[in-house]
């Protein structure tokens, strides 16, 4: 893979793929919560998982015009203007499953399994490009999915009293 030019459209279509199965993730786990802070946790992921769909957009849609890369400044103060993912509608995508009786628990494993993964393939999707400002969407994106890591961690280790938990918020994982 030479890192640049077309496997980058394949690059941020599985990019967004990823981001979609995440967001659909969260907003399943957030129904299966029964305490509000863990399903208020989910809710936002979800929404920052949509902001990340909304930005990879942009960045695919910049690349199949034949503009290059966007600096990630200018995606996020810039309104979406990428088709919204109907041109992934013939797509089958392998949604995360969730066995109907998994517990609060599991859930919480599979989405830090899911951010473990996401994180590598962003740390590697980052590696192999020469580009500026594809190596600062991809580090950007490193951090963010490293910052649900951290939430989603900490949710467990308090669950099993394995950790320390941040009962009030200290800090906010949220980027506009």
């Amino acid at each position: 893979m030479s890192g640049d030019g077309r496997d980058f459209l394949a690059i941020l279509r599985n990019s967004i793929e990823m981001e979609i199965e995440g967001k659909s993730f969260f907003e399943r786990a957030a129904s299966t919560m029964k305490h509000q802070m863990a399903r208020d946790t989910f809710i936002s992921l979800a929404k920052q998982e949509q902001r990340h769909i909304d930005i990879l957009g942009e960045e695919l849609n910049r690349l199949e015009q034949g503009k290059g890369w966007a600096s990630l400044g200018d995606m996020k103060t810039g309104a979406p203007t990428y088709p919204k993912i109907s041109v992934f509608q013939d797509k089958e995508f392998k949604h995360l499953k969730l066995r109907p009786e998994a517990g609060e628990l599991e859930v919480l494993q599979v989405g830090i399994d899911v951010e473990k993964k996401s994180i590598e393939y962003y740390r590697s999707a980052g590696s192999i490009t020469s580009d500026a400002k594809a190596k600062e969407i991809f580090s950007w994106l490193v951090g963010e999915e490293a910052g649900h890591l951290t939430v989603l961690t900490a949710e467990y280790e308090y669950r099993t009293r394995s950790g320390f938990y941040y009962d009030n918020m200290e800090f906010s994982l949220e980027v506009m």
